[in-house]
């Protein structure tokens, strides 16, 4: 009598972890957020697990800014529609700005002009519950409210600061 309970049961449970680690899916899009960085982002899904890295390298003399995150993702519970899930993320970012200066001489009439070059860094992890919303069969658009723990140049703060993600998934 228990083989019959024990062997359907393995069947199943052996079936069912098949399909859920054949179930793959990846995404190519936009992200922004304290927890997703700012940038191109490529997400790669499996089974109820994910990771989604996104990363933006702009540099030159005058400013730029090198940004990049990622984040751990946990789904609850999803349909063909909607999902929500927990996630994990880490982001930091360097920013280069610069601008000229003149002061002026009044005296003799003359300006001396200065470069002035600024470098500020930001770095934000924390915990986070977010909404993906699947649309005309291959988007999926992301908005996730994490509790950001951030330390930078402008000093240490927690908040929530949002991530939102548009992007073009394919499995």
């Amino acid at each position: 009598m228990l083989k019959k309970f024990l062997v359907p049961l393995v069947a199943s449970l052996v079936m069912t972890s098949g399909a859920l680690a054949a179930e793959k899916s990846h995404a190519l899009g936009f992200a922004a957020g304290s927890t997703y960085g700012i940038g191109l982002s490529y997400s790669h899904d499996w089974s109820k697990n994910g990771v989604q890295i996104t990363a933006l390298p702009y540099w030159n003399n005058d400013g730029g800014m090198v940004a990049g995150g990622v984040n751990f993702k946990r789904t609850f519970d999803e349909n063909d529609k909607i999902g929500i899930y927990g996630s994990l993320g880490i982001a930091a970012a360097v920013q280069k700005d610069s601008y000229t200066s003149t002061t002026w001489d009044d005296e003799e009439g003359d300006g001396v002009t200065t470069k002035v070059v600024t470098i500020s860094h930001n770095y934000a992890a924390g915990p986070g519950v977010g909404m993906q919303v699947y649309f005309w069969g291959n988007g999926v658009f992301r908005f996730e409210l994490p509790i950001a723990f951030r330390f930078g140049t402008s000093g240490f703060g927690i908040a929530p600061i949002p991530n939102v993600a548009l992007m073009y998934r394919w499995k």
